[in-house]
């Protein structure tokens, strides 16, 4: 993984100040407390296919060892999970009959991945297409591996940046990242050639959130804020936690 956290600079947006980090983030290292990313998961809704006894579908996945491990399978978008349910609905799918789409907190999943799985990297996650065709543009490659995330980057010295408020955002939807920073754009032209969007993976971040051993990196984990897509929001709006 890219390093993630840079040197403290100031750029003003409508309604928050963007800075940057001093530290590194390397792909081995960072853990923060089990409740503290619970916390960062919690304000993250994904869609899950349940059956009327809530069971999540699943999948199986690779296993270290012989026994068959079936992982939850965990949309990141809504429309995806009920187009995926309704195709299976028409294709007399032995699971559609009784199932529906569900709304969970991210932060369900992991634990509940943590406590049965005894991990939460073997989780199936289902991405946005759209923040994958975004994410494959931005890092030049055919096949983005896993849950894209954006984040806004200093050109000129590599920096991530944070809100005023010590938080670093980071953005399931291009889209909304790119709204955020169009009034300061508008406000100031010459810093577009300044600011450029960056891509990681979500599964990428939460791996190396649970294995650093390093204490100045991991208070700089602490300040990652996930930012859900607008459309997710505004689903949730209007259909509530189930389908």
């Amino acid at each position: 993984m890219k390093s993630i956290v840079r040197r403290l600079t100031t750029l003003g947006l409508i309604g928050a100040t963007l800075t940057g980090v001093t530290t590194s983030f390397s792909r081995a290292a960072l853990a923060l407390p089990r409740a503290e990313i619970v916390e960062k998961l919690s304000t993250v809704p994904v869609f899950l296919i349940v059956d009327e006894d809530g069971r999540s579908l699943t999948a199986s996945v690779d296993n270290s060892s012989d026994e068959n491990l079936q992982a939850p399978i965990v949309f990141i978008d809504a429309e995806a999970a009920r187009d995926f349910l309704e195709r299976a609905e028409a294709e007399n799918a032995p699971f559609a009959g009784e199932a529906q789409v569900a709304a969970l907190p991210l932060s369900s999943v992991y634990q509940e991945a943590r406590q049965q799985l005894r991990t939460s990297t073997s989780l199936v996650y289902i991405p946005d297409r759209d923040a994958i065709e975004d994410a494959e543009e931005l890092a030049s490659v055919e096949d983005f591996p896993g849950v894209p995330l954006f984040a806004a980057v200093n050109r000129e010295n590599g920096q991530y940046l944070l809100y005023s408020n010590q938080t670093l955002p980071m953005f399931f939807s291009l889209a909304d990242l790119q709204r955020q920073l169009q009034p300061f754009f508008d406000q100031n032209p010459d810093a577009a050639n300044t600011i450029r969007i960056e891509v990681i993976t979500l599964e990428g971040l939460l791996q190396s959130m649970e294995t650093s051993n390093d204490a100045e990196i991991d208070d700089v984990l602490g300040l990652i804020q996930l930012v859900p897509a607008s459309d997710t929001l505004r689903y949730l709006q209007n259909n509530g936690p189930r389908r």
